[in-house]
């Protein structure tokens, strides 16, 4: 499932399908959306501020990062949250968005020289 969220007041709809501290990072994100340029219901993608997107997968994510027409684009910032990656893109300046979903498993190619990362 893909969660497309713009403010404060639909974070709380989807509360439920979300793991509590991803729900937590996204909730900062957005209040910090909310407060500089504004929760109201009026404001759209298209909008300055920007939004969150939570999936499922990383299938799905990649989908949504496609969709949003990111996926030429290099993230800015790429971070881990337990086991969920956080990827923010800025189209420009007054419009990002971030990207969260499982992190895949990978095995890590170091491992097998002892180095743990």
């Amino acid at each position: 499932m893909i969660y497309k969220i713009l403010n404060v007041k639909e974070l709380e709809k989807v509360r439920e399908n979300l793991p509590e501290e991803i729900y937590d990072k996204i909730f900062e994100i957005l209040s910090t959306i909310d407060r500089e340029y504004g929760d109201s219901e009026h404001r759209t993608i298209e909008n300055d501020g920007g939004l969150v997107v939570y999936a499922d997968s990383q299938e799905e994510l990649d989908e949504a990062i496609k969709e949003l027409r990111f996926d030429k684009k290099v993230p800015e910032l790429v971070e881990v949250i337990g086991g969920y990656e956080n990827k923010y893109y800025l189209l420009h300046n007054e419009w990002g968005a971030n990207f969260f979903a499982p992190r895949k498993k990978t095995k890590n190619k170091f491992q097998k020289w002892g180095i743990k990362y």
